[in-house]
């Protein structure tokens, strides 16, 4: 229509009859459609965007509403194609009707209304190959099934091969590198509050975190697992570490303030010995041992050799020297026959 004229440039025809026996709407859609339709007795390929450019007063949704009631009617017939924006419409017929038409250069496609899958087939393809209800629909909208085969099969396949290419497009199955792997290297967070969560000191885990380093780059690079394997080697440290501290194998001279462990009283009471008679014994053992200045690598074992001792050699001595004497006795015998040292490093007691 010219600028500032109310006279169209073209007018739209249809029949009054046909308009009403399927509707005005129907009717003018039809007389618009028929003059697209190159081949009557054939498939003719539909631009919609371009349909609804000739035809203005309606949206894209409304021409699929109008076609689809057109193709209900029995009127036309309708294809999906390739493009969504196209559509294969032809003038419908008993042969088309009975799903047997061809349509051009794919033959044997039924002619259908949209199909739409059912849910447990979505189900299905998102639980096994991760796919999405956005992407399924999307495979939906191109997708053109074929009569003379089972729908849902046709329709799996067309969906995982448009799922492959669209994975291959984007390089879904590319592993991307390792992390380099050197003196810089540092254990995962997730490694870190594990080892955390495990009483391991932080500084400590990082002090062995060099040898570490050290052990995998001389077999050539880190295993896949490495922050898994991390966690494993400061464990076994650890235990290690906190072993040491507990029962030291270093050799050193006794302390003025020493005391045994409670263990060792618990042992001596087992031998028929009890705690304040080796309690009496554990100053003149620590004097002698301050001045000889000896090192060793277990006090508890000297101190409970000394005191097993020295009760032995009480005994001894209160067999022998009677009710009275029995103190004297025992002390005679310590101070006279036998020295401090004597007793100290006597094992005889073991035999």
């Amino acid at each position: 229509m010219q600028p500032g004229s109310l006279i169209p440039d073209r007018q739209l025809t249809f029949s009054p009859e046909l308009a009403a026996t399927i509707g005005l709407e129907e009717a003018v859609l039809l007389q618009e459609i028929g003059g697209l339709l190159k081949d009557r007795t054939g498939w003719t390929a539909v631009n919609l965007q371009q349909l609804q450019a000739q035809l203005p007063f309606w949206s894209t949704t409304q021409i699929g509403e109008l076609i689809k009631k057109l193709t209900e009617l029995g009127i036309l017939a309708s294809a999906h194609h390739p493009d969504p924006q196209m559509l294969m419409l032809a003038i419908a017929s008993p042969e088309r009707t009975d799903r047997s038409a061809n349509t051009p250069d794919r033959p044997h496609h039924a002619v259908t209304t949209p199909w739409i899958p059912d849910r447990a087939l979505i189900d299905l393809l998102i639980l096994n190959h991760g796919m999405t209800d956005a992407f399924i629909d999307e495979a939906r909208q191109s997708f053109i099934p074929d009569a003379n085969r089972e729908i849902e099969t046709q329709f799996r396949q067309h969906v995982l091969s448009q799922w492959r290419t669209r994975q291959t497009q984007q390089n879904t199955f590319e592993i991307s590198p390792a992390a380099p792997f050197g003196k810089d290297w540092v254990p995962s967070q997730d490694a870190l509050e594990i080892l955390t969560q495990a009483g391991i000191d932080a500084a400590f885990a990082n002090a062995v975190r060099a040898e570490f380093v050290l052990y995998w780059s001389e077999r050539g690079g880190a295993p896949k697992e490495i922050n898994s394997r991390f966690v494993e080697h400061v464990r076994r440290r650890w235990l290690r570490h906190t072993s040491q501290m507990q029962h030291s194998t270093e050799p050193t001279r006794i302390p003025r303030n020493w005391q045994p462990d409670p263990a060792v009283y618990d042992t001596l009471r087992l031998a028929g010995i009890d705690e304040a008679s080796a309690r009496a014994l554990l100053p003149e053992f620590i004097m002698y041992w301050l001045d000889s200045n000896e090192v060793h690598t277990s006090w508890n074992s000297k101190f409970l050799q000394h005191v097993k001792r020295q009760c032995r050699a009480d005994n001894e001595g209160d067999q022998h020297g009677g009710e009275q004497g029995r103190g004297n006795a025992g002390t005679s015998y310590r101070s006279k026959d036998r020295s401090l040292s004597d007793d100290l490093t006597d094992t005889s007691w073991a035999s």
